[in-house]
């Protein structure tokens, strides 16, 4: 068997199913949640993860499994410029995990584009999406909002028509303020499909959440474990504190009071 057919038929499952190169990568099968955001072929997909759960990692394989296909594009657009080049270097890693014969045509900080036609960009977003104006998704290609729930509103009005036919959109986040796109497609729209990642939730992550149950403030740990939408802001006082303000006393009568 020569070498070219060799690596065809090792690599062929991985280039069908990004579950199974999610597996040799990290060392283990993937969470429900993984394997679900990994197979699913809706157009436009949420998931509401909890911190540290592997959302960036699993965005990453999903990500190099589809440039490994002709003529796609992937555009992640990310709240900071450093969180888009911590997403780029991982899709670098499980790109060059895959081996595949595919010789890079450029290469800088941000972006990777491969002799098959394939690229991949992480552009930060900043306030308006001004960045990725002149980008296509289409065909299989991914359009990929990366803590979409810290990206302004005005950023989706730029940038959803960027998606064309055959596009997908994955919109990946913690939970951040009510209001706005993210948490009013949470919450309000049926037609985008909804995965769910609460550390709680997973085994492998019980160290952590009982570390950060002990050592957290409590709304802090509701929003980043059990993927509770902020209010837009802390109280002056808490809750517990205005209870404890107010004693019972028992009902004065108008005759005790003049009495007295």
């Amino acid at each position: 068997m020569n070498e070219a057919l060799s690596l065809y038929l090792r690599t062929l499952e991985e280039r069908l199913d990004p579950t199974a190169l999610f597996e040799r990568v990290v060392g283990g099968p993937p969470d429900n949640w993984q394997r679900r955001f990994l197979t699913t072929a809706s157009p436009f997909v949420m998931a509401l993860c909890s911190r540290r759960i592997g959302k960036s990692q699993t965005t990453a394989i999903l990500a190099a499994q589809t440039i490994g296909a002709p003529g796609r594009t992937v555009l992640v657009l990310s709240p900071t410029l450093g969180q888009s080049q911590l997403l780029f270097k991982r899709i670098l890693e499980a790109w060059a995990a895959m081996s595949l014969p595919i010789e890079k045509t450029r290469l800088t900080q941000t972006t990777m584009e491969l002799a098959n036609g394939s690229v991949v960009a992480c552009v930060p977003a900043g306030q308006d999406g001004s960045s990725a104006r002149g980008y296509g998704v289409k065909d299989g290609g991914l359009l990929i909002y990366e803590e979409g729930a810290f990206l302004a509103d005005a950023v989706y009005d730029a940038t959803i028509p960027i998606r064309e036919d055959g596009g997908r959109i994955l919109l990946i986040t913690t939970p951040g303020n009510v209001g706005g796109f993210a948490h009013t497609a949470w919450t309000e729209n049926d037609e985008i499909e909804k995965i769910t990642a609460r550390s709680t939730e997973i085994e492998r992550m019980a160290e952590k959440v009982a570390f950060d149950r002990r050592y957290m403030p409590p709304r802090q740990f509701a929003t980043e474990h059990e993927l509770r939408w902020s209010s837009g802001g802390d109280p002056l006082f808490a809750s517990e504190t205005i209870e404890n303000a107010f004693v019972d006393i028992p009902e004065l009568k108008l005759g005790e009071l003049y009495a007295a």
